[in-house]
């Protein structure tokens, strides 16, 4: 049985564009054997699911910050997804405009270097990355805190991915004509589905590494080489014709302001729970 990708097409790994992976699915049976209370080095008495200092990253950004970085970026996706909504004449002006340029000026190597780019937003590409880097990442002592924070990263960035596709699903905006594509896609178009994957998932990554970065350039740099590669892909997007630019600004803000509200929620429990262990 085939699933949709971000953008609609089809894709294996048993992520599905329509919820969450079942509970016959090698993510589900992963998830519970590695973060059940009751698998092997779990006391059964603790009733603690996911020892969150144990596989989540400690925060090096304030939680204040993060969540006025994710609500500035969710009111802002919010007016961008009305706009969309209502069919503005003046947001569609603006993107023919741009996709036109695009349809007129793109040539065989950058085309080619957009479909290289573009997999770097599909789900069954970025999101088991993306456990592996979760894993290196954090460390430990154990396979089972290295897996699990992998899993964990993985998953948040998951909900973040359904939960754009339910917006898109919801919007229901058309693509640009399919004679101008030069690449595949599927279903609606807004926010960009690969877009949204590819924010969420540099920024999970630069969120799992940072701790382990300097502070000051060395730590910029990390956050500058997430943003270039969400960039990347969202461009890819806009280059093969098969997303208006506004879908792409969407799925930016959305990823900015999901993983920032996340890792802002996961921060302030991580901290609840030092404490109390404390």
């Amino acid at each position: 049985m085939s699933d949709r990708s971000a953008d609609g097409g089809t894709v294996r790994a048993g992520l599905t564009d329509d919820g969450p992976p079942t509970s016959e699915s090698p993510v589900a049976a992963v998830v519970h054997e590695t973060l059940s209370p009751t698998a092997p080095g779990h006391a059964d008495e603790s009733g603690v699911v996911i020892d969150l200092p144990e596989v989540t990253p400690p925060a090096t950004t304030g939680i204040h910050w993060l969540v006025w970085l994710g609500l500035g970026a969710g009111t802002l996706v919010a007016v961008l997804t009305a706009t969309v909504a209502v069919r503005s004449a003046g947001l569609q002006l603006v993107d023919d405009q741009i996709h036109s340029w695009v349809v007129a000026h793109r040539g065989g190597a950058d085309i080619a270097l957009a479909r290289a780019l573009t997999w770097g937003g599909v789900t069954y590409v970025a999101l088991p990355a993306l456990v592996v880097v979760g894993a290196v990442a954090r460390g430990g002592r154990t396979v089972r805190t290295r897996l699990g924070a992998g899993v964990l990263l993985a998953g948040v960035a998951s909900v973040g991915v359904y939960a754009g596709l339910a917006v898109n699903g919801w919007i229901g905006r058309a693509r640009p004509p399919v004679a101008d594509w030069a690449g595949a896609a599927g279903g609606p178009a807004f926010p960009s589905g690969h877009t949204t994957t590819a924010t969420l998932v540099a920024l999970s990554c630069a969120w799992a590494i940072a701790p382990r970065v300097p502070p000051g350039r060395p730590r910029a740099a990390l956050w500058a080489a997430a943003a270039l590669y969400a960039g990347l892909v969202g461009w890819s997007r806009v280059w093969l014709g098969v997303h208006w630019p506004s879908d792409v600004a969407g799925g930016w803000l959305f990823g900015v302001a999901f993983a920032a509200l996340a890792a802002a929620a996961v921060a302030a429990l991580r901290r609840r729970r030092s404490r109390h262990d404390g």
